[in-house]
């Protein structure tokens, strides 16, 4: 299993928040804006973005004291780290928490299988996985020289490509990096500036359709790429540490992607597109 090497978006342009009204045209659906997601609750009967008729297929909102593995497993299905990207993290599900509606992954130095860092990660492979539809997190990134947090997805089939990124951070900046690779068309990216992505919970978007995807931030359209992707994906959220370059001796562990919910939804045409074992 193979990812292009993410950082190819730290040459794309920059996109300021403050310009929401430039990327209007981009909206597949209503977009009206609704605030940080600091006070999102899951139940206003869709997703934090586009509007029109949609079906409810996943949710986790992580309470109870547990991660509810129905749901998850806490690392890659062919390994627990990814070789293949310049990592030097080991996943273990000691560095899974939940606790008061908050799931955890967190990354604190640690030798064990010949990596620096343990940390955390959670895949829906063999458990969920869906065609088209919106998918969205509810999160805080970490800061400081290394801590690499993603909310992505990946084929069932365990081919590559295609994959979506529905944020990548690099948390010694303020962008989150996004991606679409596609096996016909290659890769479209974009950055996006979020100033306080490590301040309070914000609300991170895809709208995944026939032949196009958006990008949304607190439910308002901010990217959107004409590429195709068919394949029924799962979805990922983890806490990497980047080994170029690496954390530096101003970063204080343990450092936390922080999660409050993870949603997916699906137009009703759509809704027998979604398999879970």
């Amino acid at each position: 299993m193979k990812r292009s090497p993410r950082r190819l978006a730290l040459a794309s342009a920059v996109v300021v928040l403050s310009l929401f009204g430039a990327f209007l045209a981009f909206n597949t659906g209503s977009g009206a804006s609704r605030g940080v997601a600091v006070s999102h609750s899951g139940t206003t009967g869709g997703p934090d973005g586009p509007g029109g008729n949609w079906q409810p297929v996943f949710s986790d909102h992580f309470t109870g004291t547990v991660l509810d593995v129905t749901h998850w497993s806490t690392c890659y299905y062919w390994d627990c780290t990814n070789r293949s990207q310049p990592e030097i993290e080991w996943y273990q599900a000691s560095q899974v928490s939940v606790d008061n509606g908050t799931l955890s992954l967190t990354a604190t130095p640690e030798q064990t299988h010949g990596k620096q860092y343990v940390s955390g990660m959670i895949s829906s492979y063999g458990k969920f996985s869906f065609t088209y539809g919106y998918m969205q997190v509810v999160a805080e990134l970490p800061i400081g020289q290394g801590m690499w947090s993603a909310f992505w997805t990946l084929p069932e089939s365990g081919a590559w490509p295609p994959e979506i990124d529905v944020l990548e951070n690099w948390a010694e900046g303020q962008t989150i990096n996004i991606f679409a690779h596609d096996s016909q068309s290659g890769t479209d990216h974009d950055s996006l500036l979020v100033p306080t992505m490590s301040d309070t919970f914000h609300t991170y978007g895809v709208d995944w359709e026939p032949g196009s995807i958006s990008w949304y931030v607190d439910g308002t359209p901010l990217a959107h790429f004409a590429i195709s992707i068919t394949a029924p994906e799962y979805l990922l959220a983890n806490l990497a540490v980047a080994s170029n370059p690496g954390p530096n001796s101003a970063v204080r562990f343990p450092q936390s992607l922080k999660i409050r919910s993870i949603e997916v939804w699906q137009h009703p045409r759509a809704a027998g597109s979604p398999t879970a074992s």
